[in-house]
């Protein structure tokens, strides 16, 4: 069986070198079609913003009455995409008149299988042209944000068509397909801010009345997306009445590569929020603070590759079958390569978020508090190459009588697949801090509910997907001889690490750090209830690292008797073969230092409840590296 293999795919590609002139008397078709397509796109964007500050200051002094709405921002963005489409189509027809003429080939011989094989390639090489394929308020919002985005994107969908009918006797079809591909796609985002500030201050003295909402946020993201997408599909018919000789060959070579780098960067992030009350009375809005800085790359290779092959060899009517040979060869070969490589790192330094509001002699509720510093980042890599490969012989007997020439079929698919997918993120949060001191002097109200967190979070994907079908179907009227041969190569690599680290920062006077919540409400004979509390310091990272490989090969062969009654030589070869190889790692690492959760509320001559105090330090890793490989192999024989 390994011979035959052997000699199966040494025969095939055989088939667009041959040469000789011994069917110059009989109808000849041939048509070749080549692709070539070189895509390179790289795309590059950089957001920075230095120092951005929004303030807003409002001061009352006997005026009573609400604030109005208030919106600040500052904003640096930046974008760049750079995208390449090749879209080629082909397309060959060939039909010449039919007729009934006895010409039939010459130059094959009948024997030993090896050499029945080797003649029949040799004769459907002869009508084949040589291959050229190349290589191919009352509210106050207030928010800066750097954001930035890259793309680069290639897409090269390729797709062949060839038609070939020959309804005379003898004569020689041969068709042939190349089609290259290579694909490069790069991309690179970076957004920085450099100590961002938001500064509210509310200043109220004998001026009753509400404030107005509080959002301040400070925003870091970039994002990098790297796609390359080739679209290949090859198809061929032919149709020939008679003896002669079928070809079709079909090759698709697609190379991709895809690279996505993206980071985003905060230094000394800071909120603040200041309410001051002296003999005004009235309630406080709710205030929302947040620092974020958010990364994100995406690289993904997407390679479908379909072929199809279809021959029909129609009996012969006009009764000079005789001795000529009738001789089937399709050949289908495809070769992918991908690599995705993707890139994500977030990382903030010394996030601040600080609410201070004083009351003296000021009765009121203060509004809900949202506090929140994160570090996000991401990276995924995929690569998907869905091959699929279909073949189908058939050849009738012919209905005037016995033929003693050789009727062969021969049908090779040869599938190989390359793949490597490398995901790698990292979150990191340094000295990110939250704080919250309300204090009341004489100052009856309810405290609004406080929600305080510190995250560091990443996630890294790597994930290969091969799924390969083959099929392969021979049908016979009458002795021959069929040879099915099928070979799937899977290579499979994929890697991820992740890392979320959280720990507090140094402090200029070299005393130790701070990191972590503090809550610290006090009230002097000021009565009221607290509201709830949640605080929670969480550094959690996941890697992932996965293949799959779901090769599926099935064939049928079949010869029927002949209607005449006289049988010849009658063979059936069949070969599967699939190997797979598959690595996966993946890494995953959460470090959480000195995370703290403060909360000491003091209470002077003030009745009320205290709220529910929630407090959590978590510190979470995962990693997942699993191999798949289902493999199907069915193959069938049938005499009858």
């Amino acid at each position: 069986m390994k011979r035959l293999i052997t000699t199966l795919a040494a025969t095939l590609t055989a088939l667009a070198v041959g040469t000789g002139s011994a069917f110059a008397a009989s109808p000849v078709q041939s048509a070749t079609q080549s692709s070539s397509t070189d895509q390179a796109a790289l795309a590059a964007s950089s957001a920075t913003q230095v120092d951005p500050t929004n303030q807003n200051i409002s001061v009352r002094v006997l005026s009573p009455g609400n604030d109005g709405a208030v919106s600040q921002s500052n904003e640096a963005e930046s974008s760049a995409t750079a995208a390449n489409t090749g879209t080629t189509t082909q397309n060959a027809t060939q039909a010449p008149s039919s007729g009934c003429a006895c010409t039939a080939p010459t130059g094959l011989t009948s024997g030993k299988l090896d050499d029945v094989l080797a003649g029949a390639m040799q004769a459907a090489g002869t009508g084949a042209a040589p291959a050229t394929a190349a290589p191919s308020t009352g509210s106050s919002t207030q928010s800066n944000d750097a954001s930035s985005a890259g793309t680069a994107a290639n897409t090269a969908p390729t797709s062949q068509a060839a038609t070939q009918s020959a309804p005379g006797t003898g004569g020689v079809q041969s068709s042939q397909q190349n089609a290259t591909t290579d694909q490069t796609a790069g991309a690179a985002s970076s957004a920085t801010q450099d100590h961002p500030s938001n500064s509210n201050v509310s200043v109220r003295v004998l001026s009753p009345g509400d404030d107005g909402a509080v959002s301040q946020s400070n925003e870091a993201s970039s994002s990098a997306d790297a796609n390359n997408s080739a679209t290949t599909s090859q198809g061929s018919s032919q149709t020939g009445s008679g003896s002669g000789v079928q070809s079709s060959t079909q090759n698709a070579d697609t190379t991709q590569g895809s690279t996505a780098l993206s980071s985003a960067k905060q230094d000394h992030p800071e909120n603040s929020n200041l309410s001051v009350r002296v003999l005004s009375p009235g309630n406080g809005g709710s205030v929302s603070q947040s620092n974020e800085a958010e990364s994100s790359a995406n690289a993904q290779n997407t390679a479908p590759v379909t072929q199809t092959a279809t021959q029909n060899g129609l009996g012969s009517s006009c009764g000079c079958n005789g001795t000529s040979p009738a001789v089937q060869a399709i050949g289908q070969s495809s070769s992918v390569g991908q690599v995705a490589t993707a890139a994500s790192s977030a990382y903030q330094l010394g996030a601040s978020n600080t609410s201070t509001p004083i009351r003296i002699a000021s009765g009121g509720n203060d509004g809900a508090l949202t506090q929140e510093n994160e570090a996000e980042s991401s990276a995924s890599a995929a690569n998907t190459a869905p091959v699929t490969q279909w073949g189908s012989q058939q050849q009738a007997a012919p209905s005037c009588g016995c033929s003693s020439g050789p009727a062969v079929q021969a049908l090779g698919q040869s599938s190989e697949i390359g793949q490597l997918a490398a995901g790698l993120s990292s979150a990191t949060q340094i000295g990110a801090k939250n704080e919250s001191g309300p204090i009341r002097i004489g100052s009856w109200g309810g405290g609004g509910a406080v929600s305080q967190s510190n995250e560091a979070e990443s996630s890294a994907s790597a994930s290969n997907n091969a799924p390969t079908t083959q099929s392969g179907s021979q049908l016979q009227a009458g002795s021959g001889v069929q040879a099915l041969g099928q070979k799937s190569d899977i290579w499979q690599g994929a890697y991820a690490a992740s890392s979320a680290i959280q720990q507090p920062g140094r402090s200029e006077c070299g005393c130790g750090g701070s990191f972590g919540n503090s809550a610290d409400p006090v009230r002097i004979a000021s009565g009221g209830n607290d509201g709830a509390l949640t605080q929670e310091n969480e550094a959690s990272s996941s890697a992932d690292a996965s293949n799959l490989a779901a090769p599926t090969q099935t064939s049928t062969q079949t010869q029927l008797a002949s209607k005449c009654g006289c049988n010849g030589l009658g063979v059936q070869a069949l070969g599967q073969y699939s190997p797979v190889h598959q690595i996966a790692a993946a890494l995953s690492s959460a470090a959480q230092t000195g995370a703290s959760n403060s909360s000491d509320p003091i209470r002077i001559w003030s009745y009320g409840g205290g709220g529910s105090t929630d407090q959590s330090n978590e510190a979470e890793s995962d990693s997942t590296a699993p191999n798949v490989a289902r493999i199907l192999q069915v193959g069938t024989q049938l005499m009858v």
